[in-house]
Formats: C-alpha cells, sequence, structure tokens
C-alpha cells in the first residue's frame, strides 16, 4: 500500500511512497515543457498511476488553503500571477499594486487558521476527486488528506534525513500563512516548536531584493546570489525593517506594513537600491539573510540540544547560507532536501500521510534523487530515427557510453550532452540528464553559456566531484554531499583544475558522488585517469529559460535549438549535421 502525494499550485508535481520509501517523484513542468509549471499536476499523476505496482492506499495534498486553495479553484489565476513573476506580461502600475496589496495584508497570514482549513477541506478534497475522475484515473474514490504547506516541507526534509533526531526548520517565501517553521524530529515524530508568520518572510525580502534588480521572483533568486559575490563588503543600513530574525520573541520581525512581493521590489528600488550598486546590494542582501539564519539555528540548537538539522523550503536553494550553517560549530550533521522549493511538497505530503497510516519510515539517507522516467535503447532509437529522417542528425551504436563520453570530455574538450537512465528528480542535474565538460578548461563556462545556456556572466556553473577526490579538491570537505544542495570552498593549488565550475569567490556547488550512479561515476573515473582529477563539469540538460528535459524527444530539441553539437544517450553517439546550429 502506498500514498499519492499530490501540490497542485506552484511547480506542480506527484510522488508514491510506500513505507518510508519513495518509488516515483516528478514534476509537472518536465511534461508540458513550461518551467514551474503550475496547476493540476494531470501529467505527473498519469505516469505514476501507470507504473505503480502498489495499490495506492490514500492521496496526500501539499498545502491547505491560501494561493493553493484558490488556485484549485480558479486554476487561471495561478497561472496568470506565474507569468507576472516570470515577465511574461506587462508589470502592473503601482497604482495597481497598491489595490491588490489591500487584500494581499488582509489574507496574506491567513488568521484564523481554522477558518482557511475548515474551508479548504469543503472545497480542496471534493475539487481534487472531481479532477481525478474526470481525468479517468481510478483514484477519485480514495481517502485525501490535506498536510500544511510547511508541515509538508517539514516532512520531506525529515524522513529523507536518514536522522531519527533532528532539528528540521523550514524557510520560503510563504505558504498557508507562514514563511517558515521550527520542528523536532523524533523517531518520526513532527513536533512543531516555532512558526514564523508569511507577513515577516525571509523569503520575500530576498525574493523582492531579486525583482528589484530586474530579475525574476521565484526563479532568479539564484542570480542575486551569485551577483553578491562581485561585491567588496558592503553594509546597507536598515535591512532589519524588512524582516530579522528576534532572538528575544524567537520569532521573524518586519517594521515595514505588509507588502506583496512586487511593491516590496519597488519600494526597496526607490529606498535602497537608488543609493547602491547593484553588486553592494545583492552582497548586503545576501550577508543579511546569512545573519538571520544563523541567529535562528544557533538558538534553537541551543534551545533543544540537537545537533543535526534537516532543511527545506524554496529558501534553502542558497547554497551560500547553507555552506555557513553546515560549518557552524553548533552544528553536527546538515541535511537539505534535494528539491528544497515547492517542487518538493508532493513528497513531503506524501512521506507525513504515509508515516501517520504505516508507522514507518527511513531510518537511512535518501540515496538518489533518480524517481523520473527511462527510456529504453529501442525507445531511444525510434525518437533517433524520427530526428534523423529531418536531415539534422547523425548517429551510431556505441557499446562503452562511458568511454565516449570521457575520451570527448578529456582528449577532446568537448560539450556532450548527456542522458542516461532515470529523470532526476529537483531543480539539479546529478548526472543523468547533464551537459558535461572538462573543469580545467576555463573558456568552457563561456562556450556554455553562448551555445546553451545564454546566462549572466556572474552565474557559476556546478561540478561533480567523485567522493574519493572530495577532500583533495574541497578545502573544507564535510561530507558526501550527493545533491548540489550546498557550496564548498576550492582548495587554492586545485582551483585551476576546477576553473570553469567555480565562482569568482573560489567556492563551487559540487554533486559528491559516491556509488549511486555507477554508468556516471564510471564517465569520471576515466576522466581522472587522462587529466588526473576526478571531477567534471556539470550542468543541466535544458536550454535557458526550460526545465531539465525528460525524454529522448526534449533532449533531441535542446541539441537541435542550442549550438550543441554531441550527445550521448543511452548507447547512441549523436552528432548534429553540419548547417545546424
Amino acid at each position: 500500500m502506498s500514498v499519492l502525494g499530490i501540490n497542485d499550485s506552484a511547480n506542480s508535481g506527484a510522488s508514491l511512497v510506500s513505507k518510508g520509501s519513495v518509488h516515483f517523484a516528478v514534476n509537472e513542468e518536465r511534461f508540458t515543457g513550461l518551467k514551474n509549471d503550475v496547476g493540476f499536476p494531470y501529467h505527473s499523476i498519469r505516469y505514476i498511476e501507470k507504473n505503480a505496482k502498489d495499490e495506492v492506499q490514500a492521496i496526500a495534498l501539499g498545502w491547505i488553503g491560501g494561493n493553493a486553495l484558490v488556485s484549485r479553484v480558479f486554476p487561471s489565476w495561478d497561472v496568470k500571477r506565474r507569468k507576472l513573476w516570470r515577465r511574461e506580461v506587462p508589470k502592473p502600475s503601482r497604482f495597481s499594486m497598491h489595490m491588490s496589496n489591500i487584500v494581499y495584508r488582509l489574507i496574506q497570514d491567513q488568521n484564523p487558521k481554522s477558518f482557511w482549513k475548515y474551508v479548504s477541506n469543503a472545497i480542496s478534497i471534493p475539487v481534487t476527486k472531481r479532477k481525478l475522475s474526470a481525468m479517468g484515473s481510478k483514484l477519485y474514490d480514495k481517502d485525501v488528506y490535506l498536510v500544511e504547506h510547511h508541515l509538508a516541507h517539514a516532512s520531506s526534509a525529515y524522513y529523507s534525513s536518514g536522522f531519527k533526531e533532528a532539528l528540521v526548520i523550514t524557510l520560503d517565501g510563504a505558504g498557508d500563512g507562514l514563511s517558515g517553521s521550527v520542528s523536532l524530529g523524533e523517531n518520526g515524530e513532527l513536533k512543531r516548536l516555532a512558526s514564523f508568520k508569511a507577513s515577516s518572510s525571509l523569503g520575500i525580502l530576498y525574493g523582492a531584493a531579486t525583482v528589484a534588480c530586474d530579475m525574476r521572483y521565484g526563479e532568479d533568486e539564484g542570480k542575486l546570489m551569485s551577483l553578491a559575490a562581485y561585491s567588496y563588503p558592503a553594509s546597507i543600513p536598515g535591512l532589519d525593517d524588512y524582516c530579522y530574525y528576534d532572538t528575544g520573541s524567537k520569532q521573524l520581525v518586519s517594521r515595514l506594513k505588509t507588502r506583496n512581493e512586487l511593491l516590496l521590489a519597488e519600494y526597496m528600488k526607490d529606498h535602497l537600491l537608488s543609493k547602491y550598486d547593484r553588486e553592494s546590494f545583492a552582497y548586503s542582501i545576501q550577508k543579511h539573510v546569512e545573519e538571520q539564519v544563523v541567529a535562528l539555528v544557533r538558538q534553537w540548537i541551543e534551545e533543544t540540544k540537537v545537533h543535526n538539522i534537516a532543511l527545506a523550503g524554496g529558501f534553502f536553494s542558497n547554497v551560500k547560507v547553507n555552506m555557513i550553517l553546515e560549518h557552524m560549530p553548533e552544528v553536527k550533521n546538515t541535511f537539505i532536501f534535494p528539491n528544497m522549493g515547492d517542487g518538493g511538497l508532493s513528497w513531503g505530503a506524501a512521506a507525513y500521510i504515509d508515516f501517520v497510516l504505516n508507522g514507518k519510515f527511513n531510518t537511512k539517507q535518501v540515496n538518489d534523487m533518480y524517481t523520473g522516467p527511462e527510456y529504453s535503447d529501442a525507445e531511444i532509437e525510434k525518437a533517433l530515427k524520427e530526428e534523423r529522417k529531418k536531415g539534422s542528425i547523425e548517429y551510431e551504436g556505441i557499446s562503452d557510453p562511458a568511454s565516449y563520453a570521457a575520451d570527448l570530455v578529456a582528449d577532446d574538450n568537448e560539450i556532450v550532452l548527456w542522458f542516461q537512465g532515470r529523470m532526476e528528480y529537483g531543480p539539479r542535474a546529478l548526472g543523468n540528464r547533464s551537459v558535461l565538460a572538462l573543469p580545467s578548461e576555463e573558456e568552457n563556462r563561456n562556450i556554455i553559456n553562448i551555445i546553451i545556456k545564454k546566462r549572466p556572466y556572474y552565474q557559476p556553473f556546478a561540478s561533480t566531484i567523485l567522493e574519493e577526490d572530495a577532500d583533495k579538491i574541497l578545502g573544507d570537505y564535510v561530507y558526501s554531499n550527493k545533491f548540489m544542495t550546498s557550496a564548498n570552498a576550492v582548495r587554492p593549488e586545485q582551483f585551476k583544475n576546477l576553473i570553469a565550475a567555480s565562482h569568482i569567490d573560489k567556492t563551487t556547488r559540487p554533486q559528491i558522488l559516491v556509488n549511486e550512479n555507477p554508468l556516471y561515476k564510471s564517465v569520471i573515473k576515466k576522466v581522472k585517469k587522462k587529466t588526473g582529477t576526478g571531477a567534471v563539469l556539470n550542468t543541466s540538460l535544458n536550454k535557458h529559460g526550460k526545465p531539465i528535459v525528460m525524454s529522448p524527444q526534449d533532449a533531441l530539441w535542446t541539441l537541435a535549438n542550442t549550438g550543441a553539437k554531441t550527445m550521448i544517450i543511452g548507447k547512441f553517439l549523436v552528432r548534429k549535421r553540419k548547417g545546424g546550429n
């Protein structure tokens, strides 16, 4: 018996959990090609229902009220809001922002909570059942449980961490009237110790600062973090007015009146950004949030005497914050849920209800994130034949994809699109849907940006490093982070070997590869034999603005619509014919 988790709002998706183990987890964006797609995850549910072997016992929804409730009834509203965040529609006037902010202030904290829970149960459960029935699913008659937003986040981190005892902290923009929570996980039980209201949010502060720099809310926060490294140490007074952690009340506090993210961004432009350059602004925002989270974690470790921390929520996509936390002297072990944003809510909701119903949880840390679709060589070749008919590619079968990839990367310094096995879950490519390159060639960073990513100059690429080489390459290596959820400092003598996969501040965002992906590990071991360094540059296989590819057809589209020339997909070497992009 298993539990199907559903997130039907931001970055929607579905997951299947059985007795503490996750069998499938996917996000709708991979099926539709719309990054961070919103709404009911029809494709994700169909995929799981088609492939699941266990009978589904119950359904868990990863939101209760607020935005999710509105989007369940009026899905077009959520779509419009996302388009506004992605700057696909014109920005509203300031007058319109102020008018919409009146409603925002009334409902942001969603009080009283009992009212929102009652209304959501009355509406969400029958609406969900009707949608399942309309799509022809046999699951419409299953019991539906609603899991509060930050409980779902906390569950995703705790039940994946392998910790029997952990301090579980969630932080994001807002969800179900909260911007974060602190919980204690003990032997499978989660006990909430504190929660932070949505009107005082480090996530919204950081997101609004991103928008103030003319970037996209909910998507470009990583750019702001990267930009911060280009500043000299700077300090902007008054950031406590926006949001800070108060150790006296153990709360996040904002001295400003509640403003939605767009209006807050305009306020920041007028009062802060107009006085400073973007780099200094980004540095100050980054430094401020780091200080608040360190204060929060330190106080709650002292309060609980628990030194293992498990983290989730979109705020913890900030790898520089995570880097600082894992090196705090008070912290013994750290785990950040790999799909830390709202895309991971279906996993968390399913894990929580699975434990409630079955009383079992996994006491080992989740081993990998390969939880999506995979394709046989026959399916891949069918797609290749169709593409070859267009005259755009040539391909051949190969017996040893790892050796071919290593030769191309290490000997020929080629940029290789690499497609293998089950698709990764979450925002990071972990060696099955990746773009690979030699990390010691600085120009590779620029080449990948020019031919595929087209990202700003200040955004670095990530790396994959063999576990046995991690301590030699990284100066602050602590543990084998398999999921690229934190940054590490590169040893000065090793920086030249990782220069294309490092940032200007001499850090890299590594995937430490142990034994969870033998084929990918074989590639890097063969690269090491040729170069002496057990590492590659690894970035996600997708064109800028698109989600990570899912299918062979998606991968071939990416090859055709970027300047990439070579792909290894399954047991096939694919070359773009002369005259292609």
